[in-house]
């Protein structure tokens, strides 16, 4: 991308961000509402999360192994489930998981047990569509017929998965929407920066999900959306505080010099920063730079490609400074305004907390076994009146106000 030149300052042009208008038109998912889960019910290590109402951006927060990782990894576990890219759960119990659909209320149960599906329901503003029970039997409602017809699903089988059918069981369509166009991504791991692509037009059958192929991603959306797509990366990665005027593939020095099957068509990302006078290649980048920039380039293409129905980040602004995790934090909850896509996030770091407001807080409170969270839509009372005491946003966990606050009533 070219700079204008005004006197001894290079200024990049005016342009707005490319989602500005980009959501008008983007596909409508329903948005999950309200989730209870159990799991390994009955035994010593049983788990139980209660109390989790998500809004549009939401950041969870909350002590040293309170289970903020945890429910990430419960909600994408699920979606896998639902999308059919995994098993069942083996041991558990998902009481209520809600979502709201233009203005409907879904919700979808069911309990495992050594891996078999003994229960299972789905409902839609509280008319059963799907009622299943031991051995796989249950009834299902038929769109053609106009009623409820009795079916059998194998015990190791999910039947929202199995009976899907857009003909008779649509109302299923936009659960399998959703789990399908989740993302989830482990911000304290690599994101790929260790790996490259081998440069051919026949290494396009990408997973976009799986962070570890980050440069092909890259390659993708070059590919398909060209300066669109490179624009909107540098678009978000100037305001965390890496301005950039250039990014794209090129062959790592160091497999320049050597002799090597195909070393010449194995290429990473590299970056032009703007007060460097050379490029910056990927293995070059410091761990929180690439970070970031393999989170905006995936979400980017996401974004363009298949808009997500919901991003899940866990450890957010791992590895990068108090004022670029902010601003990080910051593009992401830009981007996802006024969208169809629900963001959520984990952290444990104070900055972090103190600049985000409680009215996004998710705090995830662990009583040994069992997990509330609690947040502005079911307890509202406790952040307002945490508000009057000045303090900062951390101290609300520093201090336990959360039960500091009950005791004292």
């Amino acid at each position: 991308m070219e700079w204008q030149i005004d006197g001894n300052r290079k200024q990049r042009p005016n342009r707005a961000p490319f989602w500005i208008g980009y959501y008008d038109n983007a596909k409508k998912y329903m948005q999950l509402k309200s989730l209870e889960y159990t799991e390994l019910e009955g035994t010593p290590i049983e788990w139980t999360l209660r109390g989790f109402t998500p809004g549009d951006a939401n950041l969870l927060v909350g002590k040293n192994a309170s289970g903020k990782s945890s429910v990430l990894n419960v909600i994408h576990n699920m979606a896998l489930m639902i999308a059919g890219q995994r098993p069942p759960f083996f041991n558990a119990h998902i009481s209520s998981l809600i979502f709201e659909d233009d203005g409907l209320e879904t919700e979808y149960s069911s309990r495992t047990h050594g891996g078999k599906v003994i229960a299972e329901r789905f409902m839609i503003d509280g008319e059963i569509k799907l009622d299943r029970g031991h051995g796989g039997k249950g009834k299902i409602y038929a769109e053609k017929e106009g009623k409820a017809i009795e079916f059998q699903t194998p015990e190791n089988q999910l039947a929202v998965v199995a009976r899907r059918d857009t003909l008779q069981h649509p109302f299923f369509e936009p659960l399998h929407q959703w789990a399908a166009s989740l993302y989830y991504y482990q911000f304290g791991t690599s994101l790929g920066k260790e790996s490259l692509f081998l440069f051919s037009d026949d290494n396009l059958q990408l997973n976009p999900k799986d962070p570890s192929q980050v440069v092909g991603i890259f390659h993708k959306g070059d590919k398909e959306f060209g300066e669109r797509f490179r624009n909107a990366v540098l678009a978000d990665f100037e305001p965390v505080g890496y301005p950039v005027d250039k990014i794209g593939l090129v062959v790592p020095r160091y497999y320049v010099t050597i002799q090597m099957p195909m070393a010449d068509k194995l290429v990473g990302i590299y970056v032009k920063e703007t007060d460097l006078p050379g490029i910056t290649e990927q293995n070059e980048m410091s761990q929180g730079m690439f970070r970031a920039l393999s989170v905006i380039i995936q979400l980017n293409y996401a974004i363009l490609a298949d808009t997500p129905s919901c991003i899940l980040i866990d450890d957010i602004g791992e590895g990068l400074d108090f004022e670029r995790s902010c601003n990080l934090i910051d593009v992401l909850m830009r981007k996802v305004e006024g969208s169809p896509v629900q963001l959520m996030m984990t952290t444990n770091d104070r900055f972090v907390m103190n600049h985000v407001p409680l009215e996004a807080w998710s705090v995830v409170d662990r009583d040994r076994n069992r997990v509330t969270i609690r947040n502005y839509a079911n307890a509202r009372e406790i952040f307002d009146r945490f508000k009057f005491t000045g303090l900062n946003n951390f101290d609300f966990l520093a201090l336990d106000y959360l039960h500091t606050s009950t005791t004292d009533e």
